[in-house]
Formats: structure tokens, C-alpha cells, sequence
């Protein structure tokens, strides 16, 4: 049985940074943007569909954050777009430089 609650139990700070995702079941690799994110997931916007519970590596192109994650959705935005959500399983380092508003991807509670 699965434990997780229904709904999301954590507040997502709105953060636009350039990120890579790399498939880690598949050959799939994008860049592209988040839109906001939290302790334990992102919201990311992405020009291809992304399978759920797909295992993805994330990287943030400007800070030192890097992750392991499983998309939870991804649902078409409208035109070509799609809003996809990702459940982080680890996390180190910082989604922006140090010198930047937002710190460690643990401060985000």
C-alpha cells in the first residue's frame, strides 16, 4: 500500500533555473527550465512527453545542484509544451550560485 499522502504536504517556491534531464531508462536528454521547486520536487516545463515513473538525472546548468527524481506527470500545456512534475529520491548542492536568494536544495522545507 502505498503511504505518500494524496496532496502535495510541502510549499514549492517559484525558481526559474536552466536544467539538463537525462533519461536513466531511456536515451532522452533535454534542456530546459524550472518553474518552481521544492524540498522534494519541481515542477519543470519540457518540449517532449516524459513517461511517468521515469527515472530522470536533473542538473542545474547554473548552481552546483544535481538529482535523482521520477516524474510523477507531464501533461500538455498547450501547443508543444508540457508541464512535468518530478518527486526527487536525492539532492545535493544549490539550484543557483551561492552568492544568489536561494541556498541549499535542503532549505527549501
Amino acid at each position: 500500500m502505498d503511504s505518500r499522502p494524496a496532496r502535495r504536504t510541502e510549499n514549492r517556491t517559484l525558481l526559474e533555473v536552466a536544467i539538463t534531464l537525462v533519461s536513466l531508462d531511456m536515451v532522452t536528454y533535454e534542456v530546459t527550465t524550472t518553474r518552481d521547486v521544492s524540498l522534494h520536487g519541481a515542477s519543470v516545463l519540457t518540449k517532449q512527453q516524459w513517461t511517468t515513473n521515469q527515472r530522470i538525472d536533473v542538473r542545474s546548468l547554473q548552481g552546483s545542484f544535481n538529482g535523482f527524481a521520477r516524474v510523477v506527470h507531464c501533461q500538455q500545456r498547450g501547443g508543444p509544451a508540457f508541464v512535468m512534475g518530478l518527486e526527487f529520491f536525492f539532492t545535493e548542492g544549490t539550484w543557483k550560485p551561492e552568492r544568489g536568494y536561494f541556498g541549499r536544495a535542503e532549505d527549501f522545507s
